[in-house]
């Protein structure tokens, strides 16, 4: 059940890295603050996270594993992945797909990828889980995240870096993924769960 026990279990066994766990005198790491906010999501006791960390501190990978986390938890959750660019988002999908993938994960959660799911920026599980990577500026009309009626956590619409750090200043480019977030983004949710 713990999130920041499953980052540390699984994140070795894809990256061949150790997952450590910032010290800092004085205050409470960052991945433990944000472990325990993204478990808050998850148990529904927050429907909305922002995350504000520098470039580095490994926002995205725990992000990533969250993904993970949740679908063995929740085997039919579906995600929106959108990032500022399309390929950045599936960076992140196949870091997930990696997670799910590892023969540990399979063992413990019965959970893989359906063998007619290939592709590294949209794929399923076999228990009904999705998903799928986007652009933020992008189409995304007729995508999914999350399941209407239902009483559990079902997904969620991740926004990770919307924008590309050298076009943040430009009013043009922000104002375009702005107007693609509340005409288009905003309507994905299928459920506030």
């Amino acid at each position: 059940g713990s999130f920041l026990l499953f980052c540390q279990t699984f994140f070795p066994l894809v990256t061949g890295r150790p997952f450590n766990i910032s010290k800092p005198m004085g205050r409470e790491s960052h991945f433990v603050t944000v472990s325990r906010e993204l478990t808050l999501v998850a148990r529904m006791m927050t429907n909305s996270l922002e995350i504000n960390m520098p470039p580095g501190y490994g926002k995205s990978a725990l992000v990533s594993m969250w993904v993970a986390w949740t679908l063995s938890q929740f085997v039919n959750s579906q995600y929106l992945y959108i990032s500022y660019s399309k390929p950045l988002a599936v960076k992140h999908t196949e870091f997930i797909r990696r997670v799910i993938m590892c023969p540990q994960y399979r063992n413990l959660f019965g959970i893989d990828i359906r063998s007619d799911s290939k592709a590294k920026e949209s794929f399923q599980t076999n228990m009904g889980g999705s998903i799928k990577a986007f652009g933020s500026s992008g189409p995304i009309t007729g995508q999914d995240a999350g399941l209407p009626h239902c009483d559990h956590f079902t997904g969620a619409v991740i926004i990770d870096d919307p924008h590309k750090p050298d076009e943040v200043h430009s009013d043009t480019i922000r104002e375009g993924v702005i107007k693609n977030y509340q005409e288009t983004i905003l309507q994905r949710p299928r459920s506030p769960n």
